[in-house]
């Protein structure tokens, strides 16, 4: 019998293998030690712990920059090409030869045309710094050739008219670069800084040459060192006798000790560069701070307890009041008792007696005044023309937002065109505002990456206090006349103080040039009326600072969650919260608005109270609806929300029994955080008298 013998067409099954999986052992002796990139890199980076994925991640970003800065410091040296530098000019008036006359200096160095004779490119060489320059140009609109010299050039330098800055031809060659790109921009006024001396009698604490110097309305700056000339003010002038006649004796007046000044100067201090504060106020984030681990459950037990522990506090209260209602219920100091608000008593006490005797002294005006009437002024009929409608309708919109605010706080209205979910996702429901936990370490936003915080910033303001009341700090003592050298100032600061301004200067605590949160108390200014929204900008008097600031208004209470307010009320004192240099405690506050007409308006007044970016501010939103179908603890609630289909009803449960008359409010909440627009300059107000003011010219050294 023949066998049967499978065609050509037979399917052909792959073999079995016995049920083994092939493992990584065999993977890897068939790769023979041969891994992918991939999986190579996976391998590394797993077997490196944070701390070394943080240094190893610094050092690339250091190498970087060390690479950059190499490329940048040979551009324009004998090793590399010159430094090209395109001339462009952007309005029609402006003289391109005149200009390259200006940069053709021949005391900076040599100057060199191109072999043409052309005088739209030459070429400056400089022995004295090391640098040479290429300065070239193109054709007045001639816009390819613009284009095409930008590609290459290292640095593009502009020319503008002095009144109208560029014409229409400047504007359409500016939109062409922009979206072409630039080049690199320089630190346009580097060589406008010199060394400012400033002369003076030292007042408050003793002054330190490695503490920073604030200028106030110019910011901070670093000492060089401090010199000690004679008092050109004595009580006791210094008698000279004559070295022929002895009878007769010479008094050095004020005008004599100034030209004797430079001979008797004595130096008192120099700044030693370990032990100088450091001009920088922000942090510089890293972004692998941004890792975080899941806390362990022994972690979590410890943080509950301490929350109970530090939760306990004892209050006299009436009879009667729940513990709910004592939560609320301040000390009798206005505070809620707790460590570090011994230093707010004397400065709260002070700003209550002024409060209480401003309102004596108003009551006693209102006394002594009289009702008189006075008949129409010859000049009603020039105020409207003086009216701006256009500022009159926004303060009008202004005060109904106010009254409305006041009528049905925190209320909103759901909006039609975006689902709830959707506009209220950063909000959450909370059982008590009071006793439900929030972490305020939870969702901080980017900025919080760049300010600083105190591990405790009670104790470090007790013990800076501490080391200058025991005069453990070195410097120029109070009363001492003195002559400070202040670095990298600008020259703009010395044409301010020469049209009249007055000079001002303190000498920084430590930490005082960081950047936090600070929080104030202020109460509203009985003479203003005016509403003031929060996240305005305001201008603030804090201490010794002056800046502008848009704030957050809240509740002034003794929780650790603070409701948000969005205006300024005139009847309770409220919290402001900016980002602002640190200032320690205590320190008066004054808050100025700017009019349209340039006069400054005084607001609110008040007191520092902490600088604590853990201290919670919490937006509040009031959704309403009406009950529709009521069944005795349940109900159908519309008008709370609209969708599809249900048309935004709602079924609800209550705890007790609902009347139709009765309105539903869901409270929803979420942090907030203020704006970063903290601006150290602020405008000068219009005076309100006409003034000549004279005063002494501070000296420039130009370096």
């Amino acid at each position: 019998m023949a066998a049967h013998r499978s065609g050509p067409l037979k399917q052909q099954n792959k073999p079995h293998k016995g049920g083994r999986h092939r493992g990584r052992g065999s993977a890897q002796r068939d790769g023979k030690g041969r891994l992918a990139l991939k999986t190579l890199s996976k391998k590394v980076r797993k077997d490196l712990s944070k701390v070394d994925q943080r240094h190893r991640a610094s050092q690339l970003r250091k190498q970087k920059k060390e690479a950059v800065l190499a490329e940048k410091r040979q551009l324009g040296s004998k090793d590399g090409p010159p430094h090209q530098v395109l001339v462009v000019p952007l309005h029609n008036r402006i003289s391109l030869p005149e200009a390259f006359r200006l940069l053709q200096d021949r005391d900076t160095g040599t100057v060199h045309l191109n072999e043409w004779g052309s005088t739209h490119s030459f070429m400056l060489l400089c022995p004295r710094l090391k640098h040479r320059w290429f300065f070239t140009s193109a054709r007045p609109g001639d816009l390819h050739t613009v284009l095409d010299m930008a590609k290459v050039a290292d640095n593009i330098l502009f020319l503008l008219d002095p009144l109208e800055g560029w014409d229409s031809t400047g504007d359409y060659c500016l939109s062409c670069l922009f979206a072409q790109g630039l080049p690199t921009y320089s630190n346009e006024e580097n060589n406008l800084l010199g060394t400012l001396k400033i002369s003076g009698y030292v007042r408050g604490q003793a002054l330190n040459v490695n503490n920073l110097l604030h200028i106030v309305g110019h910011g901070d700056f670093q000492m060089k060192q401090i010199d000690a000339p004679m008092d050109p003010f004595p009580l006791n002038p210094r008698v000279i006798k004559s070295p022929k006649d002895p009878g007769m004796a010479m008094e050095i007046c004020a005008t004599d000790a100034v030209v004797d000044m430079e001979e008797d100067l004595k130096v008192l201090m120099k700044a030693d560069p370990e032990r100088q504060e450091s001009l920088q106020t922000e942090v510089i984030p890293d972004p692998m701070e941004g890792e975080q681990t899941w806390p362990t459950e022994e972690e979590l037990s410890e943080a509950n307890d301490l929350l109970k522990e530090t939760s306990k506090v004892v209050k006299k209260v009436p009879k009667g009041t729940s513990s709910y209602q004592a939560e609320w219920i301040l000390d009798e100091d206005g505070e809620s008792g707790g460590e570090g608000d011994e230093y707010d008593d004397i400065e709260r006490e002070d700003f209550m007696e002024e409060e209480s005797q401003d309102e004596g002294s108003e009551k006693e005006e209102e006394e002594e005044c009289e009702t008189v009437t006075i008949g129409e002024s010859v000049h009603d009929d020039l105020y409207d023309e003086k009216v701006d409608e256009e500022a009159e309708g926004k303060m009008l919109e202004k005060h109904k937002q106010e009254r409305l605010e006041e009528m049905f706080p925190d209320e909103v209205d759901t909006p039609r065109d975006v689902a709830a979910r959707i506009r209220f996702q950063k909000y959450r429901g909370l059982k008590s505002f009071r006793t439900s936990p929030w972490d305020p370490k939870e969702n901080l936003p980017q900025d919080y990456a760049r300010i600083f915080q105190f591990q405790n910033f009670i104790n470090t303001r007790r013990r800076i206090f501490k080391e200058i009341e025991e005069k453990e700090v070195e410097g120029a003592e109070v009363g001492w006349y003195v002559t400070l050298h202040v670095s990298e100032v600008p020259v703009s600061v010395v044409e301010h103080f020469k049209r009249g301004a007055p000079l001002i200067a303190f000498s920084l605590l430590p930490h005082e040039q960081k950047m936090s949160v600070l929080n104030m108390v202020v109460s509203r200014h009985a003479g203003n009326t005016e509403p003031v929204k929060a996240k305005e900008e305001l201008i603030f008097h804090c201490g010794f600072r002056r800046f502008r600031a848009s704030p957050l208004f809240s509740q002034h209470t003794a929780a650790d969650k603070h409701k948000f307010q969005r205006f300024l009320t005139a009847d309770l004192a409220l919290v402001v919260t900016v980002y602002a240099p640190i200032t320690f405690p205590p320190a008066s506050v004054l808050l100025f608005k700017q009019n349209s007409n340039g006069m400054h308006s005084l607001i609110a007044t008040g007191y520092l109270l902490s600088v604590d970016p853990d201290r919670m501010v919490i937006k509040r939103v009031v959704l309403s609806g009406h009950p529709f179908k009521i069944f005795t603890k349940m109900a159908v609630v519309r008008y709370m929300f609209f969708n599809r289909g249900t048309h935004g009803h709602m079924k609800c449960s209550f705890d007790g029994k609902l009347k139709s008359q009765d309105t539903v409010l869901m409270n929803l909440y979420k942090r907030v955080f203020p704006k970063w627009t903290y601006d150290p300059y602020v405008p000068e107000p219009v005076p309100w008298v006409k003034s000549e003011i004279s005063s002494t010219v501070p000296e420039m050294d130009m370096e």
